[in-house]
């Protein structure tokens, strides 16, 4: 039986975070951007002092321990310490330059994602949970009802890195091939799932793209309407 999730997946700035959160907004459903969840766990990592060679033991070990938390009233991850005191993190704090350079070096570590996939796995809430990553088709929700791959041309990715993130375009241009490059290398590559719908996104707008997704949620069954 096909689970009541909508996948988004997707290389750099492909509009996949945006399309996540404007479609679970519209369907009423919650939604979870994977990435957000991997830059917790390196904050995680950051505030107990354990290192990316140390993370396969001490952090999947405190991540199995719940020490990633979510709080749905405040649509927010936390860190939880040891004495049980959650502390809730914005969105400022995971996107951070700092946090975003560290990350890829704890999400390679095969002992960390696995514990992350339970976690993942456990924010299914009903009516439906909408998820955007880079293997959310694939691996997290691999029974979705509905999987759907962004693709981008990398001149438009990284035009809207530079709008986005006030980069230069030859910094945000480097940023896209280094990032994309990573993905398609890592132990379990970025790609498509088999039944994934491809979307080309490089001159539609988030309303247009919008349009597209609640349309195939609806003739999956999903929603009712527009």
């Amino acid at each position: 039986m096909l689970e009541r999730v909508i996948t988004i997946d997707g290389g750099a700035a492909t509009g996949k975070s945006t399309a996540m959160v404007r479609l679970s907004q519209h369907l009423g459903w919650r939604g979870i951007s994977t990435g957000h969840v991997y830059r917790a766990a390196t904050m995680l990592a950051m505030a107990e002092g354990v290192g990316p060679a140390d993370a396969a033991e001490k952090l999947a070990a405190r991540l199995r321990a719940g020490a990633l938390d979510y709080d749905v009233s405040a649509q927010a991850y936390g860190l939880r310490g040891p004495d049980g005191t959650l502390r809730l993190l914005d969105v400022a704090e995971l996107t951070s330059p700092e946090v975003s350079a560290l990350t890829p070096q704890y999400s390679r570590v095969p002992e960390v994602r696995a514990a992350l996939l339970e976690f993942q796995r456990g924010m299914f809430s009903e009516p439906g949970l909408v998820a955007d990553g880079r293997d959310c088709g694939t691996v997290v929700f691999p029974r979705a009802a509905l999987k759907v791959w962004l693709e981008v041309d990398p001149v438009e990715a990284a035009r809207r890195l530079e709008r986005g993130l006030g980069m230069t375009f030859a910094a945000a241009y480097a940023d896209v091939l280094e990032r994309n490059l990573a993905d398609r290398s890592r132990s379990n590559p970025m790609r498509p799932a088999d039944d994934a719908l491809v979307m080309d996104t490089t001159r539609l707008t988030p309303d247009e793209v919008l349009r597209v997704l609640v349309e195939l949620a609806r003739r999956r069954g999903l929603v009712r309407g527009s």
